[in-house]
């Protein structure tokens, strides 16, 4: 008739086993959540550096009054100077301190053999991610 002593070690020993798969699976939830975020942040680099890419190479020379902005800068001042030095290092945005990108992108550009050899580097603005920076290299015939 008096079952409270077994009751009670009962429920010490089944919180006592939740606690131990709590203690073993919280942490690799933990770190499954932040590779998840990781990856995530890595596609969104991937895609801000193709899409450069993209706008770069799908300019149309002869309708550029569309004023197409890649980060603050716009394409036509970009394509200028591209066509005007033959080595080119471009660090954007211009405004580093403008909250408004969440990343900078450098470009470096040659020329050699008709081709543009476009090397296109995405990091964080701010530094603090453990991704350092995806680059991308492709060649564009010049216009």
């Amino acid at each position: 008739m008096n079952n409270r002593g077994f009751i009670l070690t009962q429920v010490l020993v089944g919180l006592y086993l939740l606690g131990l798969v709590l203690v073993s699976t919280l942490p690799l939830l933990n770190t499954s959540i932040s590779n998840l975020n990781l990856a995530k942040d890595k596609k969104d680099m991937i895609n801000t550096a193709e899409t450069v890419i993209e706008q770069i190479k799908s300019f149309n020379y002869k309708n550029n009054s569309d004023t197409e902005l890649v980060f603050d800068m716009e394409l036509a001042d970009i394509i200028e100077l591209f066509e005007e030095q033959g080595e080119v290092n471009l660090s954007l945005p211009i405004d580093k301190d403008n909250s408004e990108y969440k990343y900078i992108c450098d470009i470096y550009k040659t020329e050699k053999d008709n081709l543009w050899k476009l090397n296109v580097s995405i990091s964080f603005g701010n530094g603090g991610k453990k991704i350092n920076e995806i680059k991308i290299t492709a060649l564009l015939p010049i216009p």
